[in-house]
């Protein structure tokens, strides 16, 4: 059986669980129930769960940079398990820039499929590791925020921190 491990880390906006399997990182939540956490990544993938804080190091250190202002921009193995309509959503998602958003409507544009905008939300919602793919980055065409797995008051956090820092770095 294939072994996953898992960390946690403390972020200024609250707990986040970060999961990597041999690929990749395959798992973020913002949440403090490791016990859901790793049965739903045992569920989803099949494997051992196990926490290992020391093999994830440099992850979190990425999720400590990203909170400080510093843009996720290393090149991060993942493992993401999700249609290939999904996959083109999270790919394009990922290259939305710190600090700017685009609407669901712009990235169904983007893939070539315009008439897909609620499966392109319904795509950004099950995004698997948000920060890595920003999907907080994705809005309403109306520029309201649209929903977040997380609650919209992080997604608005998520923002405006990045909006905030990106004036001063």
């Amino acid at each position: 059986m294939v072994e996953i491990t898992f960390t946690s880390y403390v972020s200024p906006l609250g707990n986040i669980l970060v999961a990597s399997s041999e690929r990749g990182v395959c798992k973020i939540t913002f949440s403090t129930d490791e016990d859901k956490f790793v049965h739903d990544v045992s569920s989803k993938f099949h494997s051992n769960v196990v926490r290992d804080d020391a093999s994830l190091l440099s992850i979190t250190e990425l999720l400590d940079s990203f909170f400080k202002g510093k843009p996720i921009r290393t090149r991060i193995d993942l493992d993401l398990r999700g249609t290939v309509f999904q996959r083109q959503v999270w790919s394009e998602v990922s290259k939305i820039p710190y600090g700017e958003t685009r609407t669901y409507k712009e990235i169904a544009h983007a893939i070539k499929r315009p008439r897909s905008s609620r499966a392109v939300g319904n795509a950004v919602g099950s995004n698997p590791v948000p920060l890595i793919i920003p999907c907080h980055r994705v809005v309403l065409s109306n520029g309201s925020l649209g929903g977040y797995a997380y609650g919209t008051l992080l997604k608005r956090k998520l923002l405006e921190m990045e909006h905030a820092q990106g004036r001063t770095s």
